[in-house]
């Protein structure tokens, strides 16, 4: 077994000792217990990665931070200039080689990309439509959600706030090659005791702020285990 493996393999073993030190007890609800206390994203950042608007009461949204903004433009801006770069150089002569530019082009399209996605996936709204009783993650409104099928069909779609029994915040730590840090996730607990991950990111005290204003906005309680 290497290193890494090693690693993992202690991290796991710690993160069972957290979810088995917490005493669903606490929190006086049958559903608590029934519960999984695992993470349910895997992952997370080091830095917070959105932050909950909720100047309008009946329209609650997580948005992405400018921090956020910032690490995927960082991909995004040596993505370009691995591509403008090597391009200008052999359109003015200074580069004779078809494969060296089309490595260059290809390594700052793998950066560009990979700052794209991150741009896409952590801009997407994460939406509480208190006024419609409904919770959606995407740019575009459902436009009927009460045709939808049951909560554990539907992880990725509109849910009813009316299933939702429970704000959860669970602490992740996140092992890399170089670092270790703590990432806090923010799930919805449904009435079936299945969870939906809204938001993953690495300030507590911020997760645990907006955790008390959604929990306060509809009506349920906080189950902070972090």
């Amino acid at each position: 077994m290497g290193f890494l493996d090693k690693l993992k393999e202690i991290v796991e073993e710690a993160q069972k000792r957290a979810v088995a030190s917490i005493d669903t007890e606490v929190f006086n609800h049958p559903l608590a217990k029934a519960t999984d206390w695992h993470p349910l994203a895997g992952g997370g950042a080091n830095f917070q990665t959105h932050r909950l608007d909720s100047s309008n009461p009946d329209l609650l949204v997580f948005k992405c931070t400018q921090g956020a903004y910032w690490f995927a433009g960082i991909f995004c801006f040596f993505g370009l200039l691995g591509i403008i770069i090597p391009g200008a150089i052999f359109i003015s002569g200074g580069m004779q080689e078809w494969t060296l530019l089309l490595f260059a082009v290809l390594f700052g399209g793998i950066f560009l990309g990979v700052g794209a996605l991150m741009l896409y996936f952590m801009t997407m709204p994460r939406v509480f439509d208190t006024f419609y009783g409904v919770y959606y993650k995407g740019r575009k409104k459902p436009q009927d959600s009460m045709t939808l099928g049951t909560a554990r069909d539907r992880k990725k779609g509109p849910v009813p706030l009316t299933e939702v029994e429970a704000v959860q915040v669970i602490r992740e730590r996140v092992s890399g090659k170089n670092s270790a840090y703590y990432s806090y996730e923010l799930n919805l607990v449904l009435a079936d005791a299945s969870r939906i991950n809204v938001i993953d990111h690495g300030k507590h005290a911020a997760v645990i702020e907006d955790a008390e204003t959604l929990a306060t906005a509809l009506g349920v309680p906080l189950w902070d285990g972090s």
